[in-house]
């Protein structure tokens, strides 16, 4: 290791724009691998419920100029037999009326509450009003807690609720068993005239995971309650979850087969989406995925012309060495031993470059100059791209020593020594 240290030291002239070529590189890499983290990283985060298996469904109401006062007055006895039907049919599992926030659009529900402890510790959050299927339907398991069904009601006092991490931790500083039990309220409906809407008082039932709307959305505190009757006739917002041997071409059959029949007093069946579908008009609504692939594609661009920058200096580099590699052969130094010394001597040059390129990074990192729309900047997302980053560039080295010196210990020793 002392004579490779050496030989760098005493080809110190040549290896500074190695050197300074390697600390930049590093350092652009480290950004451009980052930006990936940003948005990926974001990407594969759980969303804090299961959308894979679901569809929305969308039951509007006709023209008021045709619903007549019968209609109209048969209209709660009109969705319960919808309902009841949807929930019947060949491979539905599980079924849910909704209010509130939308998974995949812009439809949201926005409102604040704050501990009875502190008033003035607003924290404002997304809410859904549920019915108690809806957590089937997604699969919300409690992180603590449970669901209480046969408490799940919107004349409990106090009202139960579920709450996310988020909220649990913003309202409470805890979001563990500890929380369970504790109340707060909501400012806004203080001072509404009819008493009956002045909920002062919600408990909290159970701790949900985190969640977000979008895979490409940070976490946010998101709050869930009970719906104020078992089928609120104008949230036609309806959730089915299906089972997997029925989920291919479930959209197609279900419009068919229950178009007409969905099609009843006040009532028709307004769409039948898959939230998977419904992610990827978003993404492209959003400008998410125009923005991605043009950002992908220049990163793809870049991290190629680093592949020929850095392969092409080190090829060079050991192309020009083959008479020295053909000597160490002659002296008898077996090709693991010369593979391994040209390796060395590259990655030595690596991290030489790379404390410098670490300390660049890590100005960068504190000036507020990366992206972090969606991920948290941590230690541990910094140094983990920096390391991605070396390692990269030590494996496209390697193979810029590796094909060079392969040629250079074929050459005839006899002759290397010749040309000495």
């Amino acid at each position: 290791m002392k004579a490779i240290w050496n030989q760098i030291w005493n080809q110190r002239r040549a290896n500074a724009w190695v050197w300074a070529e390697l600390m930049v590189v590093n350092v652009l890499l480290w950004y451009a691998i980052d930006l990936i983290y940003n948005y990926e990283g974001a990407a594969w985060q759980p969303k804090g419920y299961d959308t894979e298996g679901v569809f929305t469904l969308k039951l509007n109401n006709k023209p008021l100029d045709i619903i007549n006062d019968e209609v109209n007055g048969n209209a709660a006895e009109d969705f319960t037999y919808l309902y009841n039907a949807i929930k019947d049919y060949p491979g539905v599992e599980a079924v849910s009326n909704y209010y509130g926030s939308v998974p995949y659009t812009d439809e949201v529900m926005f409102e604040g509450y704050a501990p009875h402890t502190d008033s003035l510790h607003v924290v404002g959050c997304k809410i859904r009003y549920v019915l108690p299927e809806y957590f089937d339907v997604f699969r919300l398991k409690p992180i603590a807690g449970r669901l209480d069904v046969e408490k799940w009601k919107y004349a409990e006092v106090p009202m139960p609720v579920l709450m996310s991490k988020e909220l649990a931790d913003s309202l409470f500083g805890t979001s563990g068993p500890d929380v369970i039990g504790k109340t707060c309220f909501n400012p806004y409906w203080m001072n509404k005239p009819n008493p009956s809407l002045r909920v002062t008082n919600y408990q909290v039932m159970a701790v949900l995971p985190s969640h977000k709307l979008d895979e490409y959305q940070q976490y946010e505190p998101f709050i869930y309650l009970p719906t104020p009757n078992p089928y609120p006739l104008f949230w036609q917002h309806m959730a089915i979850r299906v089972h997997p041997d029925y989920v291919a071409g479930f959209e197609e059959r279900f419009r068919k087969d229950m178009q007409g029949t969905l099609e009843r007093g006040m009532f028709y069946m307004d769409y039948i989406q898959s939230y998977a579908d419904m992610k990827e008009a978003f993404d492209i609504e959003q400008g998410t995925v125009n923005y991605l692939n043009t950002a992908y594609a220049v990163i793809a661009f870049f991290l190629f012309n680093v592949f020929l920058s850095i392969l092409g200096t080190f090829w060079f580099r050991t192309h020009k060495r083959r008479s020295e590699i053909a000597l160490r052969m002659a002296m008898g130094c077996s090709r693991q031993g010369v593979l391994k010394h040209y390796l060395t001597e590259g990655w030595l040059l690596l991290l030489v470059a790379a404390v410098p390129a670490l300390i660049i990074c890590f100005n960068i990192q504190m000036g507020d100059l990366t992206v972090h729309t969606l991920m948290d900047v941590t230690s541990g997302r910094f140094f983990g791209c920096f390391l991605v980053a070396v390692g990269v560039l030590a494996l496209i080295i390697a193979f810029g020593i590796w094909f060079p010196a392969q040629k250079g210990m074929k050459i005839n020793p006899a002759e290397a020594l010749h040309n000495e």
